[in-house]
């Protein structure tokens, strides 16, 4: 026969629901613990070696801009400037549609470009080409006003390196104003 404690009853009759749920709790702790070690920590492992290896890469960086002598902040901002500086140059196969690009800010400005004299050669400092391009244009001086500020606003590296500005006209009748300009730009490639 079997002998059963009468404490071990009486604790199980009066707090059946509190040991279901401690053993369910006890369970669920180890059913955790275990998804943890399988799951959690190797992923965990694997976050840590990466992170590890971006900043290794990082303190790469930040040794190498310290070496150059320049600041990693200025540095970065030099670089952003240089590649917006090299879009303003475009290549040697555009110099066509700079032309027209000059015709076409005359024509809104209500000017006309007869002939544009241009002459490329190469900087060799930089290694762009260099053009200059003279031409004159005719008109009231409100439109050469107007002329030269689409020059100015010129999404490229544009020089305006010489004006000459001549009044023609009667008193009493409005004034027609000829520019004389010549002008410097650049294009990436090869000498002509």
């Amino acid at each position: 026969m079997s002998r059963t404690n009468p404490l071990l009853v009486a604790v199980w009759s009066q707090n059946r629901v509190k040991i279901v749920l401690i053993v369910v709790l006890l369970v669920a702790v180890i059913a955790a613990w275990f998804v943890q070690r399988a799951v959690v920590e190797p992923r965990l492992q694997e976050l840590s070696a990466a992170q590890s290896r971006l900043q290794m890469q990082v303190r790469q960086r930040q040794v190498e801009y310290a070496n150059s002598g320049v600041p990693v902040s200025t540095a970065e901002r030099m670089e952003k400037n240089l590649q917006k500086f090299m879009v303003m140059i475009p290549g040697q196969d555009d110099f066509p549609r700079f032309l027209g690009e000059l015709h076409d800010w005359a024509e809104r400005a209500g000017l006309e470009i007869h002939q544009v004299n241009f002459q490329p050669k190469k900087d060799e400092e930089s290694g762009f080409l260099q053009y200059g391009l003279g031409f004159s244009i005719k008109g009231d001086y409100a439109q050469i006003k107007k002329f030269i500020h689409l020059l100015e606003n010129a999404e490229r590296i544009l020089i305006i390196d010489r004006i000459a500005l001549r009044g023609e006209g009667q008193s009493g009748k409005e004034t027609s104003v000829t520019l004389q300009i010549n002008l410097t730009t650049y294009f990436q490639g090869e000498s002509v």
